[in-house]
């Protein structure tokens, strides 16, 4: 492994690497070589110093190396053919051999040494405060690249305290936290904005909530024009919506929907309920009974026949009937008369007895035709 460690300047590379050098499990029981490094004592610490990396063929096999600054060792002063030993390192992992390369940047190691690292490390301290780490298992000439950093693996770091007792970083830091205030600041004020559009958002929605509940509940109690339109108008006005439906359904123009359901009603056809929608009901609107004949009928408020058996039909000639749908039909007063052009021209009002001995009494809710027989004018009837 020839590991290549980049980084500015107080990044952490060196306490990091130096940290896991001495004690990463990986490293434990293998002969351990270091170039100088500022304050720190090698033989304290179980590692051998060398002055120099160019005699790395004569250390033993399974060694690991830790370069500090390697440019000042294997830089790109050394010149474009690669020195014979430099050459070598393309055959280290043949022998064992781990090298720990710490630098500022990749372009400060010679080109042939960058061509085998792996893997490259880089570290990063945004602001000088939290540390990151990134790494790929191939060098990046621009490690800082936003392309660079999408393509590597990001940790958050931070070295062991303890690794500073160890070496001399620094005679004095220079290097302070700088948090970002503008973009702190910037963020604040948008986080401020936001908090008080929702705040006004919210009271607003309030407002217009306690707004419409009156009117809500007048709504409910107030018919809707759809549905005073549609009782205003006759059957067969387009725009009658179909009965529980707020608006009408388009027509299918089919086949099917062409197709009478009651033969020989043609506007019984599925397509035409839209206009065929009822707005009225048959009721009981006049009766005629002929005691000589025996025969009792009855007639709606559109002088049609209606199937009503015989004694129903006394009942209703001689004491009436209660119309519960008086008051609906739109301020309409009493009877709805039956229409002389339809109704026989003998037909004459309820209010005459069937006999003439009984005495005549108000009609009682809908009122009734009682018709003489036409056969015997001079017959009255008689219970």
């Amino acid at each position: 492994m020839l590991k290549l460690v980049t980084g500015s300047p107080g990044d952490g590379k060196t306490s990091n690497e130096l940290w896991d050098f001495l004690y990463a499990p990986q490293y434990q029981g293998r002969p351990k070589f270091c170039t100088p490094v500022n304050g720190f004592d090698p033989a304290a610490h179980g590692v051998t110093a060398i002055e120099h990396i160019s005699g790395w063929e004569e250390l033993p096999d399974g060694s690991v190396i830790f370069c500090d600054e390697v440019q000042d060792y294997c830089g790109t002063n050394l010149g474009k053919e690669a020195p014979p030993w430099v050459q070598q390192l393309a055959r280290h992992r043949h022998r064992g051999f781990d090298f720990i390369f710490t630098t500022q940047s990749p372009m400060f190691l010679h080109t042939f040494a960058r061509k085998l690292a792996k893997p490259h490390v880089h570290y990063i301290r945004p602001w000088n405060m939290k540390g990151y780490q990134y790494s790929w298992d191939t060098v990046q000439n621009d490690p800082n690249a936003k392309s660079s950093k999408a393509m590597g693996t990001r940790k958050s770091v931070a070295p062991n305290p303890d690794v500073f007792k160890l070496y001399t970083s620094t005679v004095l830091d220079t290097h302070k936290a700088r948090p970002p205030w503008k973009i702190i600041i910037a963020f604040s004020v948008f986080a401020l904005i936001a908090i008080v559009g929702i705040g006004l958002g919210t009271y607003r929605v309030s407002q217009i909530t306690k707004e419409a509940e009156p009117a809500a509940i007048a709504a409910q109690h107030t018919p809707a024009a759809s549905q005073v339109q549609s009782q205003s108008r006759p059957a067969g006005i387009v725009g009658n919506p179909l009965p529980g439906t707020d608006q009408p359904p388009p027509p299918r123009w089919t086949k099917e929907s062409q197709t009478p359901v009651i033969p020989g009603m043609p506007h019984s056809a599925p397509v035409y309920d839209e206009l065929t929608a009822p707005t009225d009901f048959p009721r009981v609107a006049a009766c005629m009974a002929s005691q000589e004949r025996n025969t009792c009928n009855c007639y709606t408020q559109q002088a049609t026949p209606l199937d009503i058996p015989l004694g129903a039909c006394q009942v209703f000639v001689r004491y009436g009937s209660f119309d519960p749908w008086l008051t609906g039909r739109h301020g309409q007063q009493g009877t709805l008369a039956v229409s002389q052009s339809s109704v026989p021209a003998q037909a004459v009002q309820a209010s005459m007895p069937i006999d003439a001995s009984q005495t005549p009494h108000p009609s009682r809710g809908a009122q009734f035709t009682v018709v003489e027989d036409s056969s015997r004018m001079s017959n009255s009837l008689k219970p």
